[in-house]
């Protein structure tokens, strides 16, 4: 079932149990406050909606909400945030199960959890049979476009692809940062109705095209042994005032899916199969595949462990910009 399906329901046709899973933290919250927009009344919220966290209490509130009475409304709702619930089994599920199994008609309850469910687990089966469960899948490809598109149309802007691409490459499916960026375009747009690549690249946050253009080109200098430009380069970005050991996730996250993608490609996928696997935009696939023709999967993996291991002699307090000076001269040689 669709997600806006259930959003274009009335009251009295919707389920009594949903759980809704998925790691896209922004799709679910953004289904939640929807959900909480249309079917409990403004005026009546803090009467007839109840949001709980999953802790020691969980059975003496989930009872006490769920068995609560609606103000002034057919049907009260309630949001469980679970954490182990869906994940393994866990004190008191029978309870929560038996609740299940017989569960009033007053009351909508809405199961949340950010990780992969358990199917094998009773209480799953349970809310399966009883309700309705929702996946939220991280949005990739056409899903991911037409998002971008219909949230600048939202706004009464249009968007040419060039430019989407460009907003996908910059925050890959980011939805939370893609959000906040397209509420700074629009801001800097003015009169003009329509979205090019050229207002992107003059408005969006030069701290993601300068430090992702320079990371990609410090790990090039790397793989081309060319010590003089990669120490220019760290520097360049040390001086932006970027810490050390971010600096160090950049790198290792540059070389981690140079690694994964060399490995897939080793095995004969495509780019756009490579980047479905690893839930990537096929842009930045792309360029780290040409970028690993310089290294070998040896050579990346050492990599990884030279910088884990400069990453532990930062924590011990050693000088930051000795320690990352050292880094080149190591990665050059573990190439």
């Amino acid at each position: 079932m669709q997600h806006t399906e259930i959003l274009n329901k009335n009251l009295d046709q919707l389920d009594s149990v949903y759980l809704i899973y998925g790691e896209d933290r922004y799709l679910i919250e953004e289904f939640i406050e929807g959900f909480t927009d249309k079917f409990a009344s403004k005026e009546l919220k803090d009467f007839n909606l109840n949001i709980i966290e999953e802790d020691e209490q969980l059975v003496n509130s989930l009872i006490n909400s769920v068995k609560t009475l609606p103000f002034m409304t057919e049907k009260r709702i309630v949001i469980v945030y679970t954490y182990d619930l869906f994940k393994k089994k866990v004190k008191d599920a029978e309870i929560i199960y038996n609740l299940l199994a017989d569960f009033p008609e007053s009351t909508i309850l809405l199961f949340v959890s950010y990780q992969q469910p358990k199917k094998s687990l009773k209480i799953f089966k349970e809310v399966k049979k009883v309700g309705k469960v929702l996946k939220f899948e991280a949005l990739k490809y056409k899903k991911l476009d037409d998002w971008i598109a219909n949230k600048i149309k939202s706004y009464g802007y249009q968007i040419e692809n060039s430019a989407i691409t460009l907003l996908e490459e910059a925050f890959n499916n980011d939805l939370q940062r893609l959000d906040s960026e397209i509420n700074k375009i629009i801001t800097f747009m003015g009169a003009d109705k329509f979205i090019t690549t050229s207002h992107i690249e003059g408005i969006i946050s030069k701290d993601w095209l300068i430090e992702d253009n320079i990371v990609f080109d410090f790990v090039d200098a790397i793989g081309r042994k060319n010590t003089s430009l990669a120490l220019k380069l760290l520097s360049d970005i040390m001086q932006q005032g970027t810490d050390a050991k971010q600096i160090l996730g950049m790198i290792a996250r540059q070389i981690r899916l140079m690694l994964q993608s060399k490995l897939l490609s080793n095995e004969r996928l495509t780019v756009d199969q490579i980047a479905k696997r690893l839930n990537q935009h096929p842009y930045p696939i792309k360029k780290c595949l040409q970028q690993s023709h310089n290294f070998s999967v040896d050579s990346l993996e050492l990599a990884l462990e030279k910088l884990f291991e400069t990453d532990c002699r930062l924590v011990t307090g050693s000088d930051k910009n000795l320690e990352m000076e050292l880094l080149v001269i190591r990665l050059k040689e573990a190439i």
